[in-house]
């Protein structure tokens, strides 16, 4: 996946080139990274890159294919089946191809505001689990015990964690800078991304929605 990722990208900067030099501007290729945090009630951080291609129909509306990569910090508190074990995972990341239609109000301005929007599916990898064991133990003092807390962590290496495949859509909102004279902008933004997923390992399972919402850059030929 990550050959076809890079491969995708070269053909994207070629095609570009090609089209800047013919003067054409009937296409765009376009690059972006993004940070999103979790507005969930369990924290599930991202960072993502993006690659896509589009025809713009006219100055104002561009619509397309493009394929991403996101990486999840971690996903806390999944059901055990014990008051005392908290199930977390380790970090889990996505390969995502979507299409995407973008919408510019202000074109003939070195400034213009956007929406874009994009839906897809996501192809997660494995990962594996982590439990948290919390609990108390008795300090023996002169004065008598005291109830003290404490945890500890387990790596679960025998029950690998599997993330299903799902859809995502996701709403960029933000302004670009036209530079050059070929149609080339600098994009800044907001990203929300809305990501299903559930995951199973051992005998449970568990849905939750990955709500996130970051900054994004990008660079657009």
């Amino acid at each position: 996946m990550k050959k076809h990722l890079l491969l995708f990208a070269v053909v994207c900067l070629c095609f570009a080139q090609g089209l800047n030099a013919q003067g054409q501007r009937k296409y765009e290729v376009g690059a972006s990274g993004s940070w999103g945090f979790s507005m969930g009630k369990t924290w599930s951080n991202n960072y993502a890159f993006d690659l896509y291609g589009g025809y713009k129909f006219n100055g104002h509306l561009s619509a397309g294919l493009g394929i991403g990569y996101i990486n999840y910090f971690g996903r806390k508190d999944l059901p055990s089946g014990d008051a005392n074990i908290y199930v977390d995972t380790k970090q889990y990341h996505a390969f995502r191809p979507y299409v995407y239609a973008k919408y510019d109000f202000l074109p003939e301005k070195k400034w213009t505001p956007y929406v874009s929007v994009r839906v897809g599916g996501a192809f997660f990898s494995a990962s594996q689990l982590m439990y948290r064991y919390q609990g108390k133990v008795e300090s023996g003092m002169m004065y008598g015990s005291i109830p003290a807390e404490y945890e500890y962590l387990l790596t679960d290496s025998a029950h690998p964690l599997s993330v299903k495949n799902n859809v995502f859509a996701a709403l960029d909102l933000g302004a670009s800078l036209h530079v050059g004279k070929k149609g080339s902008k600098f994009s800044f933004g907001i990203s929300a991304d809305l990501q299903p997923v559930k995951f199973e390992y051992g005998n449970s399972s568990a849905s939750r929605i990955n709500f996130t919402i970051g900054p994004k850059v990008g660079f657009t030929f």
